[in-house]
């Protein structure tokens, strides 16, 4: 028996309906990691303000985290998230710990924003907020909030594959006050003013005053080591570190009441008062003097080595050691680099 065969055109149409209805194996369903700014998009009128969050999501083994970001500082402005730090800066969000804080700081004449932040416990896995940013409308126009750089990385120091996407904020005209109701003016009575009355004044009374003499606070007693001038950043702790001595001394010789608030450009007298914290960062010193803070250990890292690792090895935190040798990214260190262990 003879085989019947198709007509070209069905064939055709056989064909074109097999493409349409088929996946091709290698596109999945699940999507990478990526880092975006949600909302994509807002609206904020002159004088009002929105928050946008760096959103992360589908992430592995996420330990730290370093991004860079751009925005117009013609049409927005970042609000400070913490007052009692010297310059400005964004709020952490709770994907991750906030345990080291290596950058997080706001230029506002540049437009750019500077955040890296590390976790030192487990790893943590999906999705979440990274970081939360409020902006104040300046001027009306469209503001893009794009993604310079960013950097994910596991507890091994390993780069983790991301992609980024960023948002725009759009400030809309200026807030428009209602109008307040203009009181209606009282009227004046009118008549007969009553008669002032007269007589003799009493004689005032003559004689030298004696001036209430003012308090000056002295300082507490003791050597001064030196001044420092505050540097942005900078912290009482931090300072205290650097000279070995109590940063409530400090405080007490400067009439600082609040030990956590202090200003850049602040001249502080460094006093003899000495003290030993606990590891943390430590500020440049401006002068000799005072205890230097000395390393129990040196670590010359070698091939295949990282902080986590390291810290592990002498028992000392992760992020202590990163402020001890100024590192700000937790992800790198580098082979032959020679580490202080606090």
């Amino acid at each position: 028996m003879k085989e019947k065969k198709l007509p070209h055109r069905w064939i055709s149409l056989v064909l074109l309906l097999a493409i349409m209805f088929s996946t091709p194996a290698s596109h999945g369903l699940a999507q990478g990691t990526m880092l975006s700014i949600s909302p994509a998009s807002s609206t904020v009128a002159v004088g009002a303000t929105t928050t946008v969050n760096i959103h992360v999501a589908n992430v592995t083994g996420l330990i730290g985290a370093e991004v860079h970001l751009t925005f117009d500082s013609a049409s927005l402005q970042v609000v400070d998230a913490d007052p009692n730090m010297a310059g400005v800066q964004i709020q952490p969000g709770t994907f991750l710990k906030p345990d080291f804080m290596a950058q997080n700081a706001v230029d506002e004449a540049a437009g750019t924003i500077n955040f890296s932040i590390a976790q030192i416990s487990l790893p943590v896995d999906g999705s979440g907020v990274l970081a939360t940013i409020t902006f104040k409308g300046k001027a009306a126009g469209t503001s893009a909030v794009s993604f310079a750089t960013v950097t994910l990385s596991d507890q091994d120091g390993r780069v983790i594959n991301t992609g980024a996407q960023g948002g725009n904020v759009t400030v809309d005209g200026p807030i428009v006050t209602p109008p307040t109701d203009t009181p209606t003016p009282t009227p004046t009575p009118t008549g007969t003013l009553a008669p002032t009355p007269t007589g003799t004044l009493a004689p005032t009374p003559t004689g030298t005053l004696t001036p209430t003499p003012s308090v000056t606070p002295t300082p507490p007693p003791g050597n001064i080591l030196g001044h420092h001038t505050v540097r942005s950043k900078e912290t009482l702790y931090c300072i205290a570190r650097a000279y070995g001595v109590d940063p409530k001394a400090i405080a007490r010789q400067n009439n600082i009441l609040n030990p956590s608030l202090i200003y850049a450009g602040a001249r502080l007298a460094i006093p003899n008062a000495p003290y030993t914290l606990p590891p943390g960062r430590v500020c440049p010193r401006q002068f000799g003097g005072g205890t230097v803070p000395t390393c129990r250990s040196y670590h010359t890292v070698t091939m295949g080595e990282n902080l986590y690792r390291i810290s592990l090895r002498y028992g000392a935190s992760m992020w202590a050691i990163a402020e001890m040798n100024h590192i700000t990214n937790l992800s790198i260190i580098f082979v032959g680099q020679v580490l202080c262990i606090p």
